[in-house]
């Protein structure tokens, strides 16, 4: 974790699941053939959950961007799916940029957030998952600013990729406007 690691925890979802854990709904994952042909890239939805509100919002669309609030943690949640030829890979990074001030100063900082990446394999029966998840916890209440410095907002720019077992590949971008506490 960089120096900056109190500005986010990262925790990936462990199996492949669809649903978080504090749903509490690990259930195991349906299984497929794979094909011999599939045109179809799987789909890619990001899933965003303010912990202290409880809202949640599923985001379709690619290229998403959303005003936050600092001082509130979300859960983002990229979901991966493929009914038809299953999730082979699937892989989320990003970036953090941001601002601290202070008395007129202001100071830019930016940073990667770890990769993730979670791969399948076919099993005994040479089936293989149609689901997969994976998640950073953000907490935006804790900033990496220097003593005596404020938050000056910023910005979380995430990319979602999914891949299935015929090749075909999607990818989504999210990005998460912090405004200042």
């Amino acid at each position: 974790m960089s120096s900056l690691g109190t500005f986010h925890r990262v925790r990936v979802v462990s199996g492949f699941v669809l649903c978080l854990s504090l749903a509490g709904c690990l259930k195991p994952v349906p299984r497929v053939a794979i094909p011999a042909a599939d045109s179809s890239p799987p789909t890619l939805t990001w899933q965003l959950h303010n912990v202290q509100t409880k809202e949640r919002r599923e985001i379709v669309q690619d290229g998403q961007t959303f005003d936050v609030p600092s001082t509130e943690q979300y859960v983002v949640t990229l979901a991966v799916e493929d009914l038809n030829s299953g999730v082979k890979e699937v892989t989320l990074s990003g970036n953090v940029r941001y601002t601290c001030e202070k008395g007129g100063q202001v100071e830019a900082k930016k940073y990667d957030l770890d990769r993730q990446v979670q791969t399948a394999a076919p099993d005994q029966d040479n089936k293989v998952p149609i689901q997969a998840a994976l998640v950073y916890s953000v907490e935006l209440n804790k900033h990496g600013c220097n003593e005596y410095w404020t938050f000056g907002g910023g910005t979380i720019s995430l990319v979602g990729k999914g891949q299935n077992f015929v090749n075909g590949a999607q990818t989504k971008t999210l990005r998460l406007n912090l405004k200042r506490p």
